[in-house]
């Protein structure tokens, strides 16, 4: 896995597990940030990187950059390319091409964004 691969797979983790460190008005701007994202992973992997440059953002960051250590440590080399991270195998059938890493990170976003999941409404009691 290339190292641009890492860092977005290191931000989606940070998404998934740690929604709760991203204030809201950071979601909209990951909302944004989601829909002009460009398809080669190094660029997307600049963005990300610029996009956690703020300083109220320091949390966020840290998070990331300790998945990042995180995932190189688990990086092994596979002789025969069979298995991934952790010797993990790819969810993804083999006659069949792998998400991109901009869909993979528009996914993240939409599903974990809480602006675009509010939870559901009660129905009121008659």
């Amino acid at each position: 896995m290339s190292v641009y691969k890492n860092s977005i797979n290191a931000f989606i983790y940070v998404l998934e597990s740690k929604p709760g460190l991203i204030p809201l008005p950071d979601w909209d701007e990951l909302n944004q940030l989601a829909s002009n994202l460009p398809e080669d992973a190094e660029e997307i992997s600049e963005t990300l990187q610029n996009w956690l440059q703020a300083e109220s953002r320091s949390q966020i960051r840290e998070a990331y950059r300790q998945r990042r250590k995180e995932l190189a440590a688990q990086l092994s080399i596979n002789l025969n390319g069979t298995l991934g991270i952790g010797n993990t195998k790819s969810s993804t059938p083999p006659s069949q091409p792998s998400e991109s890493s901009k869909e993979m990170l528009e996914n993240a976003i939409k599903k974990n964004s809480p602006l675009l999941n509010s939870p559901p409404t009660q129905p009121q009691q008659p």
